[in-house]
């Protein structure tokens, strides 16, 4: 996940599709399509991982931050709470 922290998820994914659509478009048109297979390989999986960081795992990390700040404020409160029954 952390690999590419020089630019945003967001700009990955659509560099990593457009290297993958530049990939297919090279082994269409030239006659030495077999070495580009490598490259459209790697490509396919660079675009598939950056597809899923961008919809699920970014989001989900967002939301469990959340869900964090917010046990965190009940917890504080619950023991605010506690404190003031003591007494």
């Amino acid at each position: 996940m952390a690999r590419f922290l020089a630019i945003s998820p967001q700009s990955q994914f659509w560099l990593f599709h457009f290297a993958l659509a530049l990939n297919i478009l090279g082994m269409v048109l030239t006659d030495m399509w077999e070495p580009m297979v490598v490259g459209a390989i790697v490509t396919l999986y660079l675009s598939v991982d950056a597809l899923i960081r961008v919809r699920y795992v970014l989001p989900m990390k967002k939301s469990m931050r959340e869900l964090q700040h917010e046990n965190e404020r009940l917890k504080r409160e619950l023991a605010s709470q506690q404190n003031e029954t003591a007494y």
